[in-house]
């Protein structure tokens, strides 16, 4: 289980992260977070969808990565299969969040995480306890990601309003004749893309979104990949084919 702590040189000057243990992290999610301005890329990679976050309150992009819950196809011995790595799983094993009682930003590390060590890896702080520059090259990657994470849930609420987020389950179909049901998962609502008018088309065109629409919509061909994954890693629950159906929830 992950415990986040509060980075500081005084509590954690002597722990060192490696990152060649980072994969074996990414093991757990099956649902990885896409931000907007990598979709293009990820798509190529994964079948994306649109998630609720765990509150509820917005929309993101998902990754399907598994099949169910702590299982990651494309990590396998500890090795990542993808040719990508999201930004979320690049910020690892370190977070941020705002603290409440201040209202400040500040980085949690989680010191469960396979990759922190106290042997081997990169160095957290100098001795003078200014950070060393491999943390500061992580503090850059949460200080984009959290501005990616801002810029998606505004552009997802736009397509949520215009009705182009549309809930679909997985009927995942195994080999022994057994079929699973997977909700809460959502896809590009075709019907009502194909109906936009010029101008609805123009303002989803100008603000990047056109694009992101058509490479989800691609993307549900890597689904194919996720199943030979699958197979590979899980002979003994081995997959025959994955449906969608619109949700009836």
């Amino acid at each position: 289980m992950p415990k986040f702590e509060v980075l500081s040189a005084d509590a954690h000057s002597n722990i060192t992260i490696d990152e060649s243990k980072l994969a074996t992290t990414f093991s757990k999610f099956h649902l990885v977070n896409i931000e907007i301005k990598e979709t293009v890329q990820a798509a190529s990679e994964f079948p994306l969808f649109f998630s609720k976050s765990p509150d509820a309150k917005y929309w993101t992009i998902s990754a399907l990565c598994g099949l169910a819950p702590q299982e990651n196809v494309f990590e396998t011995q500890g090795t990542w299969l993808g040719h990508y790595a999201p930004l979320s799983l690049r910020t690892l094993p370190f977070i941020a969040r705002v603290n409440n009682d201040s209202q400040q930003q500040e980085i949690l590390v989680d010191v469960e995480s396979p990759a922190v060590s106290s042997q081997t890896g990169e160095t957290l702080f100098l001795e003078s306890k200014r950070p060393t520059a491999y943390l500061d090259n992580k503090k850059k990657l949460l200080e984009e990601r959290i501005a990616a994470m801002q810029q998606t849930a505004v552009m997802l609420n736009q397509l949520n309003e215009m009705g182009l987020i549309h809930a679909v389950d997985l009927i995942i179909e195994y080999k022994d004749n057994t079929n699973q049901r997977v909700g809460g998962l959502a896809t590009v609502n075709e019907q009502r893309l194909q109906n936009l008018s010029g101008d609805e088309l123009a303002t989803l065109n100008q603000k990047g979104l056109l694009n992101v629409l058509f490479s989800i919509l691609g993307s549900i061909f890597q689904v194919n990949r996720v199943i030979r994954l699958h197979n590979t890693k899980f002979p003994g629950r081995a997959v025959n084919n994955i449906k969608f159906e619109t949700s009836k929830s």
